[in-house]
């Protein structure tokens, strides 16, 4: 259930008080608004809509942080009724469930408070208010003999923390303080059984025989990616807690999938456990003795990012000797103008970023696609580089194994290795191959097609696609192998866009459920043929779905990214809005986007924080009475309110920048662009030896000798089940 609804009708007010604190207006302003809430029931939380048999519930939905106003849930069960009473400040009542009844009362002559007037009935959609300037004393009771009745209140304060007065029938009056009611949970629901018991253990022997079954299972490291870098096992995914609420749904798309979450000690593998129990993971568990009991438990354990590819690169270059040149031997062959072309199989970004000269940017799946029309010479040598290793050798090979008639070799070591050698690579290069050529496609897709068959690729069409993906019991993939241009043009309903060089790559990061089904597509034959043979030698049980139609693809843009409601209401705010605080009030940004994100370009004045990092690094930000939470998109920081906020000293208002810092930028503000302003250490990202082009040599060399060593490795593990065509 979205609470978007009262997200926006929060926010609404939140602006309205802001803007006045006129009565006869907030109270007409705040109507119109309440209405348009009440008009909708799609959007109450269960939890804050349950009656009790002994009294009617009221429930906080939000409390303003400067007690400006606060917006209750009152829950009534047949025959309950509150006694006549006051408000001592504006309210309005909305009908959201049911029916209820207002008897207005007033003090007669003797100061006894009577019934003035006839009781009105409110059904959904109806609005009443209250205020000492209105009339302030009335009894309210539910209108329905059999059935629990809703309305939503909303008062000129936090109306739980107001003394108010009850007036008996006998005269005088009593004063009291309402207090809310406590969210009710039904002791039935299996979610609020998970979350009262204790986690379970999985072992490292268990872990180790699902994979060996290969069973689905998503081993979880939930500490930021540089410490996961350093050490974990061979098939950990990386999905930091602060990425839970943003990503898990997208990653991990059946609720039932066997999840084991671990940390290294850190204290981030419990709460991120709970979270993933609050997001509808059935089967959670923890590591037992977490990264050190595995290590304990005799599990081997690898570093880097992305290793399965990388070892399984390795692997394929062990057995099938994938020729390769050095870089001083490439770079001769250049200069001396020899018939050759370098092609570079990294994504366009990094090989913009730094490249070997005449190098054109074809990313690895497009390799076997478009090599015949960029070396259309069968004599014309075809170079293949990235950065390190992994890309060169897979992207080397599949053109062997597709039976590109050209000599094709490796670059030894990639640009490392260039740079290792002291040549100078280029900077922002940006040659491409053309989309539209496509020499010997048939040709291409044909051999593209044997070449999947052999590594044990399976085939399907439309109707098995839809019967994989209505199996309850396994996760499927749908994954458009195209370029992400491509995609966005037109794709099937519910693909996600992977290129498939970068997929192969990045295996981990896209199916971090290993065992899980993966079914790739093109609209040429050959990329997700080739893409797929690949994850075939990788163990992965995967599809090519054949047989599409122009017609078939029918959604356009960028995919929709499932994600959970937050826990507490958000109060957005716009760019223009921010713009007036930062200029005339105190007020803090805050950017809980990745570090990278924030040093390209952030919000000027703001500071960056590490979620998993809140409780150490919050107490050091400067004190300010409002902070805006933002991101780059605005995914990340929805879910960053809650946790913020219980960091902040009462009372600081937190608010959300509606669609994050790529909104304040469109709407035409400036960004800084610097270190400045980070607070937390830049732990969220592993610095890679072979990106960027100030990297010291002795990591380089450091990266090359650990990739020598991963066959090793791999037979040490033991839980690969990598074979090699």
């Amino acid at each position: 259930m979205s609470t978007q609804r009262l997200d926006l009708f929060i926010s609404a007010l939140t602006e309205l008080l802001e803007r006045t604190n006129d009565e006869p207006t907030i109270l007409q302003e705040a109507r119109v608004l309440l209405q348009a809430l009440v008009q909708h029931d799609d959007w109450l939380p269960d939890s804050q809509a349950q009656p009790s048999a002994e009294r009617y519930q009221q429930y906080p939905l939000f409390v303003d942080p400067l007690g400006r106003f606060s917006v209750v849930s009152f829950v009534w069960g047949p025959g309950q009724s509150t006694p006549v009473h006051d408000h001592t400040v504006w309210g309005l009542i909305g009908m959201l469930r049911g029916s209820e009844c207002c008897q207005a009362y007033a003090a007669d002559a003797t100061g006894t408070y009577q019934p003035q007037g006839r009781a009105h009935t409110l059904r959904p959609g109806d609005i009443d208010a209250v205020s000492p300037t209105l009339g302030d004393v009335h009894k309210v009771w539910n209108a329905l003999p059999d059935q629990v009745s809703i309305s939503i209140h909303v008062y000129g304060a936090d109306i739980g923390q107001v003394q108010r007065w009850v007036y008996p029938p006998e005269g005088g009056r009593k004063g009291f303080v309402s207090g809310y009611s406590p969210v009710r949970h039904d002791p039935a629901d299996p979610l609020v059984q998970r979350l009262a018991s204790p986690l379970p253990l999985t072992t490292m022997a268990q872990v180790r025989e699902a994979l060996l079954i290969r069973e689905e299972i998503a081993l979880l490291d939930v500490r930021e990616e540089d410490p996961f870098a350093h050490s974990h096992p061979l098939f950990a995914a990386n999905l930091p807690l602060g990425r839970l609420e943003a990503d898990a749904w997208q990653r991990i798309p059946r609720r039932d999938t066997r999840v084991v979450v671990y940390d290294n000690g850190e204290g981030l593998a419990e709460p991120a456990a709970r979270m993933l129990q609050s997001l509808g993971y059935s089967q959670v568990s923890l590591l037992s003795g977490g990264l050190a009991g595995w290590a304990a438990a005799g599990g081997e354990l690898f570093r880097d990012v992305n290793v399965p590819s990388k070892s399984f690169g390795e692997l394929v270059e062990s057995i099938r000797h994938t020729p390769s040149l050095p870089a001083p031997e490439v770079k001769a062959l250049i200069e001396q103008g020899a018939d050759l072309v370098v092609l570079d199989a990294r994504r366009f970004d990094e090989y913009h970023t730094m490249s070997i000269p005449s190098g054109i940017s074809v990313p690895g799946a497009e390799l076997v696609l478009r090599a015949r029309s960029l070396a259309p010479n069968p004599g014309t040598r075809i170079v293949v580089n990235c950065a390190g290793r992994t890309r060169s050798i897979i992207g080397t090979q599949s053109l062997i194994n597709a039976g590109i008639p050209n000599p094709v070799v490796a670059l030894r070591n990639g640009t490392i290795g260039w740079t290792l050698a002291d040549q100078t690579l280029d900077q922002g290069a940006t040659r491409r191959f053309d989309l539209n050529q496509l020499a010997h496609q048939t040709e291409s897709a044909a051999a593209a097609r044997d070449v999947a068959a052999r590594a044990g690729v399976q085939f399907v069409d439309l109707v098995t696609l839809h019967r994989l993906q209505s199996d309850a019991h396994r996760t499927t993939h749908l994954l458009d192998v195209r370029t992400p241009e491509e995609y966005g043009q037109s794709h099937l309903p519910g693909a996600t866009s992977a290129p498939g060089g970068q997929l192969v790559q990045e295996t981990d990061h896209t199916v971090p459920v290993r065992g899980a089904r993966i079914v790739l597509y093109d609209t040429d034959g050959v990329r997700a043929c080739m893409s797929a043979s690949w994850l075939a030698q990788m163990a992965w049980e995967v599809y090519v779905l054949e047989g599409l139609q122009a017609a078939d693809l029918s959604e356009v843009g960028t995919a929709h990214r499932p994600q959970p409601a937050t826990l507490y209401p958000l109060v957005h705010t716009s760019p223009e809005r921010l713009q007036h605080w930062l200029g005339h009030s105190d007020t803090l940004v805050v950017d809980v986007g990745s570090s990278a994100a924030f040093v390209k370009g952030h919000i000027p004045g703001a500071r960056w924080l590490l979620r998993s990092r809140f409780e150490q690094d919050v107490p050091t930000l400067p004190p300010a009475s409002r902070v805006v939470v933002t991101c780059p998109d605005g995914r990340l920081s929805r879910h960053a309110i809650a946790p913020l906020r219980a960091c902040l000293p009462a009372p600081t208002q937190v608010l959300w920048l509606t669609g994050g810092t790529q909104a304040w930028q469109a709407s035409g503000h400036a960004l800084d662009v610097n270190e400045t302003g980070l607070v937390s250490e830049r732990i969220d990202r592993y610095r890679r030896p072979y990106e960027g082009t100030h990297n010291r040599r002795e990591a380089m060399q450091a990266y090359l000798d650990w990739e020598f060593g991963l066959v090793e490795q791999l037979g040490r593990d033991g839980t690969h089940g990598f074979h090699v065509i």
